[in-house]
């Protein structure tokens, strides 16, 4: 069994360093009282969504170290969500996993730049492993969603957990909802969306996980929980025993 966060984020793009730092201590203040007070767990992993902050990162390690600060003190694993992070002379849509010592433990580019991004970033090639020894995942950056083969050589590799950092329009959120179970009923595999909201963007995150009927051998998705169009916590647990199970099943196939 796993304990996930996941935070719903509006955009920002005007923040100081001062302010940004001080806004995301205060949503991460919010998440320990709600899973202490409202759950009495720890948390394993936090998600939040892609491009809530919007300028260019240019050290990621040292322009938030206040996320690994917090992932040491309370031992948890930080997806911060995908910025635009300049690395050496390219710039990427970048996803950089935060591990409970304070590091990046690698980063996941997003392949499928969706429009006018693809004028101005380099994409990234591969699906990312992330092995934090009490499970494995990968992360899918938002329009990654829409490729089936993303998510499945993910499974492939042995995720255990898939995460969709995304930044989705008021006019996409049904797609994008039915995407984030198709995926997860193909696969067999729980899926974890974290969205922007507030102004053009819709929130409503989700966590979709697996229902299994023995009797008839059938997989259905099951919406764990959603969120509000609002900024917004939600804490899940899931259980990944019982995932695997349904997973090697089919596969086996």
């Amino acid at each position: 069994m796993v304990n996930i966060g996941l935070i719903q984020l509006r955009q920002y793009d005007r923040l100081s360093a001062a302010s940004r730092d001080e806004l995301i201590l205060e949503h991460f203040k919010r998440l320990f009282h709600k899973a202490s007070h409202n759950y009495g767990a720890k948390i394993d992993l936090v998600c939040l969504p892609e491009l809530w902050y919007t300028k260019i990162v240019r050290n990621f390690e040292r322009e938030f170290k206040v996320i690994l600060n917090v992932a040491r003190e309370y031992d948890f694993t930080v997806i911060p969500g995908a910025f635009k992070e300049k690395i050496s002379d390219d710039t990427y849509v970048s996803c950089p996993v935060v591990t409970p010592n304070g590091s990046v433990l690698r980063r996941q580019f997003k392949i499928h730049l969706y429009g006018i991004q693809r004028r101005t970033f380099k994409p990234g090639s591969k699906m990312e492993l992330f092995d934090i020894g009490k499970l494995k995942f990968s992360v899918a950056i938002c329009y990654d969603l829409v490729f089936p083969e993303i998510a499945r050589s993910a499974v492939r590799q042995g995720a255990d957990l898939l995460f969709f950092p995304s930044k989705i329009p008021k006019k996409g959120i049904s797609p994008w909802h039915l995407y984030l179970q198709v995926r997860s009923l193909e696969n067999r595999i729980p899926v974890v969306a974290s969205n922007v909201c507030g102004g053009l963007f819709g929130g409503r995150s989700m966590i979709v996980d697996l229902k299994y009927d023995k009797s008839t051998d059938i997989a259905i998705p099951k919406i764990k929980t959603a969120a509000s169009v609002k900024e917004q916590i939600i804490i899940v647990d899931i259980d990944l025993k019982r995932s695997r199970q349904i997973r090697q099943r089919r596969f086996a196939d």
